[in-house]
């Protein structure tokens, strides 16, 4: 079989227009390279999301065909992607008919496609956010045998995929807390004051950045709640700035609306011209209070103290704040966490993201280069995935499914398979 040397293809919703999603492929780019890979992004859909700086995508029927993408190694992530639901909630992918499938396809379709490519398999430390059946093990074991390198972001993900534990399963930081290495703040700062003027604020103007998304307002009296924010900006002396990074979350109407509630002056980020931008805003806030992990991740990143409001509370808060050592940038809901940002002190230059935490993404993206290197190693486990698989197919779809591809149209199209006999008329 034909390999591109050099060539990883990138698992994960890099399709859509949620800024940390599309963060991760821009990350993982720059380490790969590093380490002598390209990288080749895929989504379910395919194409490009909105933005002009993020990666261009290939589609999951791609990334299982070497012939259309050569590859010699799959990664897996990041995001909250290793689970079996539908996203046919996401327009996107309901209208192409992918919703049903391809959350899986992201990753359990990713193990295929390197069982049939015979090629090594990695995880970029993705996150798992809803226990598996007993029947959904039976298949998450081999899969997970299958990688050469298997990480998650959180120790909740790490019990939900092993829940009676499994010492090969690597808990790392969050890989978005590398963001400065991709783009260092000073080469920001242009961003920042094009932003400025693009918004028509003052550049001397200390901003305070907030995050709002659906589910973490969700029985809130909004109007109260942007009376909240505007009372604390003015006591802070900063001026809101509303940062919507997700607009499959709807964000951009969340914002919208809350606007009318804070109604001082403010700058409104729900058309950001770029991914850099975004980041620069972040970058260069004086305070971040959101509800997005990624937003909180960029600020941290870059030394602005922020507070995360995590309603409802997913594990992914509780584990980044693990490994930077500060639980108490956590709040419930939002008094909470205007109470603790009250005290943060102001953003002091350096990464509020600790040594320890760097240094941990570094043997992380070592081992993704070390399973690379070695395309041997596993091959026996990803064959008996393939085989685990394929059992699972037949055994919930019945025999007809397994000898479809052989029939020619009409035959496939014929009489349902009952019980291993065609029904038809002597």
């Amino acid at each position: 079989m034909m390999r591109m040397p050099g060539t990883v293809l990138l698992s994960g919703m890099f399709d859509m227009n949620n800024y940390g999603d599309l963060l991760f492929p821009l990350v993982a780019r720059q380490r790969l390279a590093e380490a002598g890979f390209e990288a080749v992004a895929v989504a379910p859909a395919g194409g490009r999301a909105a933005f002009p700086d993020a990666l261009p995508t290939v589609d999951i029927g791609t990334m299982m065909d070497a012939s259309r993408q050569p590859a010699a190694g799959i990664l897996i992530g990041g995001g909250y992607i290793i689970h079996a639901h539908s996203l046919d909630f996401l327009d996107h992918y309901a209208g192409a008919g992918l919703g049903s499938w391809c959350g899986a396809g992201l990753w359990l379709g990713a193990t295929l496609a390197a069982a049939m490519r015979d090629i090594p398999l990695a995880w970029n430390a993705p996150g798992v956010p809803h226990p598996f059946s007993a029947r959904q093990h039976r298949l998450l074991a081999p899969a997970l045998e299958a990688a050469s390198y298997v990480s998650v972001r959180d120790e909740g993900s790490r019990r939900l995929l092993a829940p009676q534990g499994a010492a090969d399963i690597v808990v790392v930081p969050d890989p978005i807390a590398d963001l400065p290495r991709l783009w260092p703040k000073a080469q920001l700062a242009e961003d920042y004051r094009h932003l400025l003027v693009r918004k028509n604020i003052p550049p001397e103007t200390r901003l305070l950045a907030l995050h709002l998304r659906s589910r973490s307002i969700a029985g809130i009296d909004q109007a109260a709640l942007g009376v909240a924010l505007r009372d604390f900006a003015a006591g802070q002396g900063l001026t809101p700035m509303l940062v919507a990074v997700g607009e499959s979350h709807d964000d951009p109407a969340v914002a919208r609306q809350l606007a009318k509630s804070i109604g001082t002056p403010l700058l409104m980020l729900d058309d950001p011209l770029s991914l850099r931008e975004i980041t620069a805003a972040l970058a260069h806030g004086a305070l971040y209070v959101g509800a997005s992990l990624h937003g909180y991740i960029a600020a941290a990143a870059y030394g602005v103290p922020g507070v995360l409001v995590a309603r409802p509370r997913y594990n992914k808060f509780a584990g980044f704040l693990a490994h930077t050592g500060r639980p108490q940038d956590l709040a419930g809901d939002w008094s909470e966490a205007l109470r603790i940002a009250a005290r943060r002190q102001p953003a002091c230059g350096g990464s509020l993201v600790p040594a320890a935490a760097i240094t941990a993404l570094d043997r992380h993206w070592a081992c993704i280069a070390g399973a690379f290197a070695a395309p041997a190693a596993r091959a026996a486990q990803r064959q008996a995935f393939a085989m685990a698989l394929l059992r699972g197919a037949v055994a919930a779809e019945g025999p007809a499914w397994a000898m479809a591809p052989f029939l020619n149209r009409r035959m496939r199209a014929g009489p349902a398979v009952h019980g291993g006999t065609a029904s038809h008329s002597a």
